[in-house]
C-alpha cells in the first residue's frame, strides 16, 4: 500500500521552505556554521554533539523556535546534519516535511520518512542522522499529553499503560484514522504559522497548545475504554453547571481540555451531551453563546462601543471572523445593529 505524503500545497523545492509550516517564521535565523547552530538550539534541545553530514558542501540551516503554552516548536530547514542529543527531560514529536532521519535510541534504530511517519520520543538520548533538516520538532512534558488523554478519555477510564508514553516509537500513516490525525495535525501546524505570521506573535486565546496536544494524544494511540455515557447525558445537574460556567466564561480562552476537565466528561460524552441537547458540537455552542453575548453589547451599548470592540470582548480575535459569523447567525452584519439602534435612540453612545 503506498503512503498518503504531505499535502501537495507544501511541497518545495530543496532550496526554499516557502509554504511549509512554521519554517519561514519571524524568528527564524540562517545558520552556517554547525557549531553555531548547535549552539542556537542548546536553550530548546541539550545538543551535545552536531556535525554536516556531507563535509564536502556549504552548511546552511534556517532554524527558528516559538513557544505555545507548554509546547515548544523548533523548526528546521537546510543541510544534513549528524549529532548526539543528551539528558532531555520532555518527550518530542519530529514532523519531517522532506528526506530521512535515523535515530539511535536506547539499542533501537528509528527511521523517520517525511509524509510516511512521525516520531515520538520520550526523552533521553539519543543520536540522529539526516540527509535534510526540514521540518518541526514538537516539545511537551510528557505528563501534558498523559492528562489530556486521561481528560479525553474520561475520569471513569483506566489509566494508560507506562510504556505507552515512555517508549519510543514510529507513528505509521497507513491506516484510515492515523492518515485523517496525520493532516488534521499539519493543519494546526499550518493555522499556528498563519496566526504567528499575522500577528507576530500567537493570541493566547487561540487555545492551539491544547489542539496540538490533543492532536498528539491521539496520534499515540486509541484512547483507554470508559464505560458507555449515561443516557441522556445532556441533562442533570452535572451538565447544566457547565452550561452556567461556559455561559460566565465564554469571554475568555476555553479549549475542549477546559471542558472535560470542568465536567469530569470524557471527550465523547462531552460530544454525545452537546449533541443531544443542542444538535451541535461544544465549541460551536461556545461560539453561539460568544454571538449572544456580542448581540447584547450591540443592543446596548456603553460609551466608545465598535465592532472591533464588541468581538474582541467576547473571545474573538478575527473582526473578519466575527463579522462572518454574526452574519450568519443573526442574518445581519454587527455593525447593523448599531446602526438601527443609534437611528432610533439618537442618546445612544
Amino acid at each position: 500500500m503506498s503512503l498518503v505524503s504531505i499535502p501537495a500545497a507544501w511541497q518545495a523545492d530543496s532550496t526554499t521552505p516557502a509554504g511549509l509550516p512554521l519554517l519561514s517564521l519571524p524568528q527564524t535565523q540562517l545558520c552556517n556554521d554547525p557549531v553555531q547552530f548547535a549552539e542556537r538550539l542548546k536553550p530548546l534541545l541539550p545538543v551535545r554533539t552536531c556535525d554536516p553530514l556531507h563535509g564536502d558542501r556549504p552548511f546552511q540551516v534556517l532554524s527558528g523556535g516559538l513557544r505555545i503554552g507548554a509546547i515548544t516548536v523548533i523548526s528546521n530547514w537546510g543541510s544534513g546534519v549528524c549529532g548526539q542529543v543528551e539528558g532531555v527531560d520532555d518527550a518530542q514529536l519530529s514532523i519531517p516535511y522532506q528526506g530521512v532521519g535515523h535515530f539511535d535510541v536506547g539499542g533501537w534504530r528509528l527511521t523517520n520518512r517525511a509524509g510516511s511517519t512521525l516520531l515520538y520520543l520520550p526523552g533521553g538520548d539519543w543520536h540522529v542522522s539526516s540527509d535534510v533538516l526540514a521540518g518541526v520538532v514538537l516539545r511537551f512534558p510528557r505528563n501534558a499529553i498523559a492528562r489530556v488523554r486521561q481528560g479525553m478519555a474520561g475520569p471513569a477510564a483506566p489509566q494508560d499503560p507506562p510504556g505507552l508514553l515512555q517508549s519510543p516509537r514510529l507513528l505509521v500513516r497507513h491506516h484510515s484514522e492515523p492518515s485523517a490525525l496525520f493532516l488534521s495535525l499539519y493543519r494546526a501546524l499550518a493555522l499556528v504559522n498563519g496566526a504567528t505570521v499575522a500577528s507576530g506573535s500567537l493570541p493566547e486565546n487561540l487555545r492551539l497548545d491544547d489542539l496540538l496536544l490533543r492532536l498528539v494524544g491521539l496520534l499515540l494511540g486509541p484512547l483507554p475504554s470508559e464505560p458507555p455515557p449515561p443516557r441522556p447525558c445532556g441533562r442533570g445537574e452535572p451538565f447544566e453547571a457547565l452550561i452556567e460556567w461556559i455561559e460566565a466564561h465564554c469571554h475568555r480562552p476555553l479549549s475542549l481540555s477546559d471542558l472535560e476537565s470542568q465536567s469530569h466528561y470524557s471527550r465523547r460524552s462531552l460530544q454525545y451531551a452537546f449533541q443531544q441537547r443542542f444538535g451541535c458540537g461544544p465549541m460551536q455552542y461556545i461560539r453561539r453563546q460568544r454571538l449572544a453575548l456580542a448581540k447584547q453589547r450591540l443592543l446596548a451599548p456603553l460609551p466608545g462601543t465598535t465592532v472591533t470592540s464588541v468581538a474582541l470582548e467576547c473571545g474573538y480575535l478575527s473582526v473578519a471572523n466575527f463579522r462572518r459569523d454574526y452574519q450568519q447567525r443573526f442574518g445581519e452584519p454587527p455593525s447593523g445593529a448599531l446602526r438601527r439602534l443609534r437611528a432610533s435612540d439618537p442618546s445612544t453612545p
